[in-house]
């Protein structure tokens, strides 16, 4: 993995974590979440940076570590940020709950 690839991963982690403690600092309350349009914000703003470092991910890397779908993640970002005010509220807090520990459990493993 190359020095670059690493950063980027570092860099979702920490995103990742981002996330975990907004989670934790509204007790994770999915209807504070709804409730609540700078908590989503905060939510979306930090997705959309994940897709941005994943695009940033070398071709070798993604094909390399092929454990998650950075594709899939690469487009959300591009549909989140393309169009916002779609966003469905219960798949970003699916997401936030299912496949980011996913996706930083991933990165864990390849970086440290």
């Amino acid at each position: 993995m190359n020095e670059k690839d690493k950063r980027w991963a570092k860099t979702i982690i920490d995103y990742c974590n981002r996330i975990e403690d907004y989670l934790n600092r509204f007790d994770d309350d999915k209807e504070i979440y709804l409730s609540d349009s700078l908590y989503k914000d905060a939510c979306a703003l930090v997705i959309i940076q994940m897709g941005e470092f994943a695009n940033r991910f070398s071709d070798e890397f993604r094909e390399e570590y092929d454990g998650i779908e950075w594709g899939q993640l690469i487009g959300l970002r591009n549909i989140t940020a393309h169009n916002y005010e779609n966003i469905v509220d219960d798949i970003f807090w699916e997401i936030m709950h299912d496949d980011v520990p996913e996706i930083k459990q991933y990165l864990e493993k390849i970086i440290l």
